[in-house]
């Protein structure tokens, strides 16, 4: 047996138990050796059924001296339950299975059998033993002697693996022994000297303790290698995509500081220091022949749209075009109507429903020589769109985006790379700017821009929602404008959650007279550009909405917002949402209603209530729900993190040290084909043989 060997190779796998597994991507031996466990349960008490205790895990040696089996009802599902007592002379342990038939033919009465899960009070007491009650176990692991030089289910560490229908742990495990006679032909691939230096196991040894530990301590040793080596390959993709842009030609956009000083003066407010600063960043990097590569996080409102318009200009008074790539529709049109008025070169909005005659005028305009500024949405990737004289892409919430995509804006131009500004309001914890955002210059606006009132946030929910909805009531005849965001378009028989549809049909009746109007994704995009007009300008006091408001609308006379359903959002979507309103010089409220009062304490809202500062709530977004969630799982990186957490800091600064210094003395990597092969199949498993 190879790493290469198929599965069906393997005892226990037929056709359609291969086709079962193909889906799950494990079509090869070296796949179950990459199949982790995602966690493990601890049966190393070893006891007498005397000494159980509740709610503990065990593990009981015994003789069956019961059977049984029934098909019936439990709870709403019908069960096929097989029963078996086990007595290991201090005590007897009620078990119970579920759907497993095959246990008829094995559980005999006689048999000797281990049997290890959670204690539980048993409803049968036999009374057999003089005041010892019975215990209970559901569907417990189980092994009989013959296999007790070689356990793997009851033992004393037993790996838990991710289970769908017709693949369960127990098959996995099984399978995942039987695939350790192929570890001999992995051949160690990390450098003896990082290996050694970072106190690592070899990667045969790490890959089988991790399935099979013999302790804690031991799992902890392999685990530290397998993370590492996750977290060493994303750095050095990172680092190599770093390298590919400052080797890549751009055009040179440059300005003189008279010329930089009149751009900043249409600009209709003053500049914070913060965007001073991230300018001069900017306008360095972009009079280089070597592409800019700059992440800008701000937090909502810190003013990275003025920023982009002036980088904007910057690129359009060098006779260059700019291509703005936005993720929404509303998005997109509230930025082309904020760049129109602003820039002094022609801009146009190119997104799906651009009618065909203008949309051919546009991809004339990318073609010729003139300078002007497109912005768009997924339309500007399409395989029709071609560019010249790119000097500046700048992706809007460039979370939203794949690689691939962003990929795609940056090679319209054949041998020419535009500069790139990538923009995000969710701020970044210093764990991802280290690992998936590695190969970016961050800059960072930390600074509001003057005359911003803080934001109030309050949990409510029964009496508290009322007082909530007379306070927006109060706000509204004072001249001010308020938006009430649900989670959902329509309401649903399967979930109990207030709908945008309801929540319009609702306040109408509570607010007769005021001017109300309905937003969300379904709509045309004609009626949303329409609703939004009508909002900016004042016409409409209160916009109820989904999440298609979560960016780019700044309505400075709104100052009142409700979200419902609340828990249904993260914790960094929460946050751009309340980001809407305290943009003007009124007081702010945002009131967070959670579907259920039991859902009032939950750790998410209680810290998105207690604090106003993005960073602190990404990091808590990052920890409560994982980078994939929170970031968008098509970032690069988090699809291919099986071990590792982003959140470790230690292993990622040791990890990121190790590839730079591989990369200082090999910069293309001739002397560590292995390295070369994983950077080359980003997105791609490399399997070591």
């Amino acid at each position: 047996m190879t790493l290469s060997s198929p599965i069906t190779e393997l005892n226990g796998i037929g056709p359609a138990r291969a086709k079962t597994l193909e889906r799950l991507g494990i079509t090869h031996v070296r796949d179950f050796l990459f199949t982790f466990p995602r966690k493990y349960e601890d049966f190393s008490n070893h006891i007498a059924v005397k000494d159980a205790e509740l709610g503990k895990p065990a593990t009981f040696f015994g003789t069956i001296v019961k059977v049984k089996s029934s098909n019936g009802f439990y709870g709403k599902r019908r069960l096929f339950r097989i029963y078996a007592d086990i007595d290991d002379d201090t005590g007897i342990v009620h078990c119970t299975w579920f759907n497993l038939r095959f246990l008829e033919q094995k559980l005999r009465i006689g048999i000797q059998i281990y049997i290890a899960g959670t204690v539980e009070a048993s409803k049968i007491q036999s009374g057999k033993y003089m005041g010892n009650k019975d215990v209970a176990m559901r569907s417990p692991a189980f092994e009989f002697p013959s296999q007790a030089s070689d356990r793997i289910h009851t033992a004393s560490i037993v790996p838990i693996y991710s289970e769908t229908t017709g693949v369960s742990s127990r098959f996995i495990r099984y399978q995942v022994k039987q695939c350790m006679a192929a570890l001999h032909g992995m051949r160690e691939y990390m450098p003896e000297d990082i290996i050694t230096r970072n106190g690592l196991l070899h990667i045969q040894d790490a890959i089988r303790i991790s399935h099979f530990p013999a302790s804690n301590e031991e799992l902890e040793h392999a685990k530290h290698r397998l993370q590492f080596d996750e977290l060493f390959f994303l750095q050095l993709e990172a680092l190599v995509r770093r390298s590919h842009m400052q080797h890549a030609t751009s055009y040179a956009c440059k300005v003189t500081d008279g010329a930089l000083k009149k751009i900043i003066k249409t600009v209709p407010f003053e500049l914070t220091n913060a965007q001073k600063r991230v300018i001069e960043e900017i306008r360095s990097d972009m009079a280089q022949e070597h592409p800019m590569n700059r992440l800008l996080q701000g937090d909502v409102g810190s003013g990275k749209s003025a920023v982009a318009l002036v980088a904007a200009e910057i690129a359009l008074k060098n006779a260059r075009k700019v291509l703005y790539l936005a993720p929404t529709e509303l998005l997109a049109r509230q930025q082309y109507q904020s760049f129109k008025k602003q820039l002094s070169y022609p801009v146009k909005l190119l997104i799906g429903e651009t009618k065909k005659r203008e949309r051919e005028e546009i991809l004339n305009m990318l073609m010729s020589i003139d300078p002007c500024c497109i912005i768009g949405t997924h339309a500007l990737l399409q395989e029709s769109v071609h560019a010249s004289q790119v000097g500046l892409a700048i992706v809007d919430e460039q979370h939203r985006f794949g690689v691939a995509q962003r990929k795609k804006l940056l090679s319209l131009e054949k041998g020419i790379v535009p500069h790139l500004l990538s923009m995000t309001a969710t701020p970044i914890p210093r764990t991802l700017s280290l690992t998936v955002y590695g190969d970016l210059d961050v800059s960072v606006l930390d600074e509001l821009p003057k005359g911003r009132q803080p934001i109030a946030t309050h949990i409510v929910f029964g009496a508290a929602k009322d007082n909530a909805i007379i306070h927006m009531l109060e706000e509204l005849h004072a001249g001010r404008q308020a938006y009430i965001i649900a989670p959902v378009v329509e309401d649903s028989p399967k979930r109990a959650l207030k709908s945008a549809t309801n929540a319009y049909a609702e306040i109408k009746k509570l607010f007769p007279g005021i001017a109300i109007a309905l937003l969300h994704g379904q709509m045309p995009s004609m009626e949303k550009e329409s609703v939004m007009n009508n909002f900016t300008e004042g016409a409409i006091q209160v916009l109820v909405a989904t999440a298609v408001v979560e960016v780019g609308v700044n309505i400075p006379n709104a100052t009142i917002m409700m979200i419902e359903g609340a828990e249904r959002f993260g914790l960094a979507q929460l946050h751009q949402f309340r980001g809407r309103i305290g943009r003007g010089a009124h007081a702010s409220t945002c009131y967070v209603v959670p579907t259920a009062e039991n859902m009032k304490n939950t750790e998410r809202l209680k810290t998105f209530a207690q604090t106003t500062d993005g960073f602190a709530i990404a990091e808590a977004d990052l920890l409560l729900r994982g980078p994939g969630e929170a970031y968008g799982k098509e970032q690069s990186g988090f699809g291919n993190l099986k071990v590792a957490s982003l959140l470790d800091y230690k292993t990622i600064s040791l990890a990121r040290d190790e590839a730079k210094q591989i990369l200082d003395n090999d910069p293309n990597l001739k002397d560590h084909v292995v390295f070369q092969k994983k950077v080359a199949q980003k997105n791609a498993l490399i399997h070591f043989e």
